[in-house]
């Protein structure tokens, strides 16, 4: 297979911290978003929060953690590193899809659904059971999605020494 040259390897590598940053970022901005509902005074500041929150996950968030997903797979596919050689490579691959994954088939469509209801409700959206239940387990996803995501950079930066056998 064909190694990249050590300048695409620093720009691969630049644009991939750029894009994780990014990811990690702005999930923990719309993480601290939800503790402003004090500070929510009418009904359409608080759709307004939603639709913020739904902006930043559809426009700033998921292309983020798409490129990260891209870039990481051509590191993996023309450095050194492979996929699977390092256990702490298999983990950022494993975290990287199952975040991924969980964000497309729940957090997204649990914040689509919040502004929905907060568009709909108003103020009242807050003591409704559908959106009080969205809302409990996209602040409980938010904390496991970000603590994740950082526990993923400290081991994408110490790399834990253990080879995986090669004959994978």
């Amino acid at each position: 297979m064909k190694q990249l040259s050590t300048t695409q390897k620093k720009w691969l590598k630049s644009i991939h911290l750029l894009a994780a940053g990014i990811w990690i970022t702005t999930g923990l901005i719309m993480f601290l978003l939800h503790f402003m509902r004090n500070e929510v005074q009418t009904g359409d500041h608080l759709y307004l929060m939603n639709k913020i929150i739904h902006f930043i996950d559809m426009k700033i968030l998921v292309p983020a953690a798409i490129v990260s997903l891209l870039t990481g797979w051509v590191y993996s596919q023309f450095t050194k590193w492979g996929y699977f050689k390092h256990s702490w490579m298999t983990f950022k691959w494993i975290i990287t899809l199952l975040i991924i994954i969980l964000g497309t088939l729940y957090s997204g469509p649990w914040i689509a659904e919040m502004v929905r209801i907060s568009g709909e409700l108003g103020m009242a959206a807050l003591s409704n059971t559908e959106y009080q239940w969205y809302d409990k387990w996209q602040t409980v996803m938010g904390i496991c999605m970000n603590a994740t995501l950082i526990i993923t950079i400290f081991i994408s930066v110490f790399k834990p020494k253990r080879t995986i056998n090669k004959a994978l």
